[in-house]
């Protein structure tokens, strides 16, 4: 796997969330939890974790330890110990989360990977056969995951479906998309 890192980020570590918008007025912040593991947060309580700004953000990472979780309805809400107001949440809204203990879930499945572990990698015209970028992040939607690809200067935006991504090869670090669809939106 090739872990998100930023200048304070360990070599293991993982990104298992993304914070949201403040929620109430006690420091509660939404989160989109990108980790297999169902269960994450809920029982992390007084763990730390590294709070990093995501590749579109600027800032200076910080580890923060998890005071409390919430459900709303079916949106966790994660309360950080020391941000306690929603100002102080949005200075962190659209950071990524990230574990750097030890990576708690195995895959059943060999072959599966997290989304995450696509960023870094090349993407190449599933038709050609040509290089034409690389996977720079990442966006989780209700409808569809979305691919970020970096291209000749610009972000292509791909839907992660079998379709239009329909091979994979861990071990190159390739993801083959069908460019001809994919390339020409924008």
């Amino acid at each position: 796997m090739e872990p998100r890192m930023t200048s304070e980020s360990s070599e293991n570590s993982v990104l298992v969330g993304r914070m949201g918008r403040p929620f109430g007025v006690r420091g509660f912040g939404r989160v989109v939890v990108l980790s297999d593991n169902p269960g994450r947060f809920v029982d992390d309580w007084g763990q730390t974790f590294l709070l990093a700004p995501s590749s579109r953000l600027t800032g200076r990472s910080r580890r923060l330890e998890l005071e409390e979780t919430a459900y709303k309805g079916d949106i966790l809400l994660l309360k950080w110990r020391g941000v306690d107001s929603p100002e102080a949440l949005r200075e962190i809204s659209g950071w990524d989360i990230l574990w750097e203990g030890p990576d708690d879930w195995i895959p059943e499945d060999p072959e599966e990977l997290r989304i995450s572990d696509l960023i870094g990698m090349q993407v190449i015209d599933a038709d050609s056969l040509q290089d034409v970028g690389k996977i720079v992040d990442f966006y989780e939607r209700p409808g569809q995951d979305l691919l970020a690809i970096e291209a000749e200067g610009r972000e292509v935006l791909c839907p992660f479906v079998e379709p239009l991504v329909p091979r994979i090869d861990r071990d190159k670090r390739e993801v083959y998309v069908q460019w001809s669809i994919v390339g020409t939106s924008g």
